[in-house]
């Protein structure tokens, strides 16, 4: 049982590692936003496998389930696909070769699985159903800890990249007292400021913004299906657009009402002249 339990928590912990992988100090890695998407999916989809590990726990116990457990257990691999193939859906979104991967994993994991369930098919196999607790436990474990942990760990990132522009922004306004004005560009072959420092968030957008500019970060945000975008401004005029569409075609009385910029919601964060904003 110690073997198992180590297991479940071994497999808990390794979701949760992907799941928080964005948000950790760090270079820039390019497959941790997917990564995170897939594990924060699973911590959502792969509730639908309680029910069934629940169902599949009790049959060793309950002598009126045990001569179901192949009708339990195929149940359980069906909701298991099921998991699977959406979270290999939200991967594909972001990454098409680790989506790709991820389905051959599946089909592999199959494969594996699908022989020695039809044992017990056999009224003289031993019924096993230590898989059970993994089905029960580790969706319910992730799940929990996902609500409690995600949240805290984006407004760290979040807080960390906006401490580690202060150098940029100290050598923007250094500029201005120079020459006047804001620099009407910042783009370069290198960076030469230090990067955000969050494994999730790769670099520091410039944009000149009326008399003043926007500096802007993006990072994987609390929601599925939202993408936030986090920005300073000086003048505390920050203002970040959906579509580059709507900055060539609309006037500059129609970008300033605020619905058009695409926005669901617009957040203080707790330093100043800093917003976070919530697209859709």
């Amino acid at each position: 049982m110690l073997t198992h339990l180590l297991g479940i928590t071994a497999a808990t912990a390794g979701i949760m590692l992907c799941t928080l992988l964005p948000f950790f100090p760090g270079r820039y890695d390019g497959l941790a936003v997917p990564l995170s998407g897939m594990s924060r999916i699973f911590g959502t989809v792969g509730l639908l496998l309680v029910p069934i590990g629940a169902l599949w726990v009790a049959s060793k116990y309950w002598s009126r389930l045990a001569a179901k457990q192949y009708g339990i257990a195929t149940a359980a691999l069906i909701a298991f696909s099921v998991t699977w193939v959406i979270v290999s859906i939200g991967a594909l979104v972001s990454s098409l070769l680790l989506g790709l991967g991820a389905l051959v994993l599946w089909i592999y994991v199959v494969s594996r699985v699908w022989p020695r369930l039809k044992l017990l098919k056999s009224a003289t196999a031993r019924p096993t159903s230590t898989v059970a607790f993994y089905v029960l436990i580790v969706p319910v474990a992730v799940a929990l800890l996902q609500m409690a942990v995600v949240a805290p760990a984006i407004e760290f990132s979040r807080n960390r990249a906006i401490h580690n522009s202060a150098r940029l922004i100290a050598d923007i306004e250094q500029y201005r007292v120079s020459h006047g004005r804001y620099s009407a560009s910042l783009l370069s072959e290198w960076e030469d400021y230090y990067a955000p420092g969050v494994i999730g968030i790769e670099k520091y957008h410039y944009e000149p913004s009326g008399d003043a500019y926007n500096l802007i970060f993006e990072q994987f945000a609390l929601h599925l299906g939202t993408r936030e975008f986090v920005v300073y401004n000086p003048r505390d005029q920050q203002t970040m657009t959906s579509h580059k569409r709507d900055l060539l075609q609309m006037s500059p009385q129609e970008l300033a009402v605020e619905h058009t910029r695409g926005h669901y919601a617009v957040h203080d964060a707790p330093h100043p002249h800093w917003k976070y904003f919530w697209f859709d």
